[in-house]
């Protein structure tokens, strides 16, 4: 979903879950090209530890359903969160099925026990699982 110069309507319903290759799935909402930003709802299956990982920008979570279990408590359905730039995290995990907005304005680079980045996920990288998603 490109970011458009008009408002923009997203029927959530209509959306597909989309595995974005790390056990998540996203319906992806908004990706936005000029600013980097990006948002969608994230399911995570119960059990999902989310690897080490730092925010590059900041980021906001609104949580839907479930438990979200991480660096800076224990947040569950109603509760939101809010990341700065530079905000690392050593896992997230969610010990029920979760589903949360997930509001990202800059990359999140995850990284191994030592701190090597392994992965950048930025807005190309939501836009280009949009596209194969048909």
């Amino acid at each position: 979903m490109s970011e458009a110069f008009d408002g923009v309507l997203v029927q959530g319903d209509q959306l597909k879950w989309i595995p974005d290759g790390s056990g998540n799935e996203l319906k992806i909402l908004r990706v936005s090209s000029e600013t980097g930003a990006w948002s969608a709802l994230v399911r995570a299956p119960a059990g999902q530890v989310n690897p080490p990982h730092t925010h590059l920008g900041p980021a906001d979570f609104y949580v839907i359903s479930g438990v979200v279990d991480y660096r800076a408590g224990v947040a569950r359905a109603g509760d939101w969160m809010y990341e700065p730039a530079g905000a690392v995290h050593e896992a997230t995990s969610h010990p029920e099925e979760t589903v949360y907005l997930a509001n990202v304005y800059g990359p999140v680079a995850f990284h191994d026990e030592d701190g090597k980045i392994v992965h950048v996920l930025d807005w190309r990288v939501v836009e280009r699982l949009a596209a194969n998603a048909g």
